[in-house]
């Protein structure tokens, strides 16, 4: 094989790869729109979104690296032919990193339902609660009107048995002076 014959092999496994990113970053893409969507409803998916927008970020820079690698590695084949093999070597791995990326980026999916789903989920219970607790509290608020309104009472009648207790010691102790000047009265007629 000509040194030209592997130049184009290379140039077209690199298409393929390239072919190959474009479209994990085009799956990548779409993940990021349904993520998104899902953070909308939950302030905690959206830090699983930052969190895979950063490392986003991180795969556009390694990819950014390997066009760089892709250049220098070019100008190698064009000086060295032997060093073909291990660029192959390199692209084989590239190829299982991008399968492990793709089996992450679906199982993130999944994950992101799943949470999705458990929010939803607290959410209704929580509401439920809410719901709960409020009713509770007019209940509570009812009948602390209720015993407001039995304390006022039980002060009226305080203060008409206190009235009706005073006008009764009055009343006593009128007759008890009485009685007390009737004895002293008797008992110096018996005395004399």
């Amino acid at each position: 094989m000509t040194t030209e014959q592997r130049l184009d092999r290379v140039e077209t496994e690199f298409a393929t790869i390239r072919q190959l990113l474009i479209s994990a970053a085009t799956y990548a893409e779409s993940a990021n729109r349904r993520i998104d969507d899902l953070g909308i409803k939950q302030d905690r998916t959206q830090i699983m979104l930052d969190d895979l927008g950063i490392k986003q970020d991180r795969t556009q820079i390694m990819l950014d690296g390997l066009g760089a690698k892709q250049d220098r590695t070019q100008i190698m084949l064009d000086e060295l032919g032997t060093k073909q093999d291990r660029t192959q070597i390199m692209l084989d791995e590239l190829g299982t990193k991008q399968d492990r990326t793709q089996t992450q980026l679906d199982q993130l999916g999944m994950r992101v339902d799943q949470l999705s789903s458990r929010v939803d989920e607290f959410i209704f219970h929580t509401q439920r609660l809410f719901n709960k607790a409020g009713g509770e509290i007019e209940e509570t608020k009812a009948r602390t009107e209720r015993l407001e309104a039995l304390m006022l009472k039980l002060d009226r009648n305080y203060e008409e048995q206190k009235s009706q207790f005073q006008e009764y010691q009055l009343t006593t102790n009128a007759a008890l002076e009485r009685i007390d000047r009737v004895l002293d009265y008797l008992l110096r007629q018996s005395g004399s």
